[in-house]
């Protein structure tokens, strides 16, 4: 079974941010909440991390795994910043929204060389920016249960299904659900390939307000 960490005040203390830090930036992995649901991660820049949270989640390798920082300035060394993901970001991060972007030359790093893109966001949940910013690396990550599984809203789920799989367990408490609305923010056209928190009609009116 994992070693589990509490909230205090609704985030992490700093001394468990930079103990699930360490733990992710050493290629373990933590499941954590965020502002949709349950997520397990790990550091985005060794491929053994990111194999083994597809096997954790018993995932595809022709489905990549999105990526977390703890800020968009983070974002930008990673992702090619266009001026839709300025306007998106500025409107929606931190928050639930991805945005589809070609890597950077140090982005290729933590996707597979056959995917032009990755799906990145910077989480609301203030525990899981505190970990991503204690560890000094972007993360991997995907819902907390194996594929095909409703996603998980609270810990003793997590526990349930993937505890013998995962290293750390964040609990903090009861998590909203829903997932997170995915955005082609890469050109100068915006498409939004996947419906979630967020409705298309705010991601639309953020644009023309």
């Amino acid at each position: 079974m994992p070693e589990t960490v509490s909230l205090s005040a609704g985030t992490l203390s700093p001394e468990n941010a930079a103990k699930a830090g360490a733990a992710g930036k050493g290629c373990k992995l933590v499941a954590f909440p965020t502002e949709s649901c349950y997520a397990v991660g790990s550091t985005g820049l060794i491929k053994a991390a990111t194999r083994r949270v597809l096997q954790v989640k018993e995932r595809s390798t022709l489905k990549p795994l999105a990526v977390m920082v703890h800020s968009t300035e983070a974002a930008k060394a990673w992702v090619e910043w266009t001026p839709l993901a300025e306007a998106l970001a500025a409107k929606f991060w931190p928050g639930p929204l991805l945005l589809l972007l070609k890597p950077t030359a140090s982005g290729r790093l933590l996707t597979f060389p056959e995917y032009p893109t990755i799906a990145i966001r910077v989480p609301a949940h203030p525990a899981a920016r505190a970990m991503i910013a204690a560890s000094g690396v972007p993360w991997v990550y995907t819902s907390a249960n194996k594929s095909g599984k409703p996603a998980k809203l609270n810990a003793a789920d997590v526990e349930a299904e993937l505890g013998g799989d995962i290293d750390l367990l964040i609990d903090g408490g009861a998590a909203p659900g829903g997932d997170p609305t995915i955005v082609d923010a890469t050109g100068g056209k915006l498409r939004v390939t996947k419906v979630g928190l967020i409705p298309a009609e705010s991601i639309l009116g953020a644009l023309t307000a």
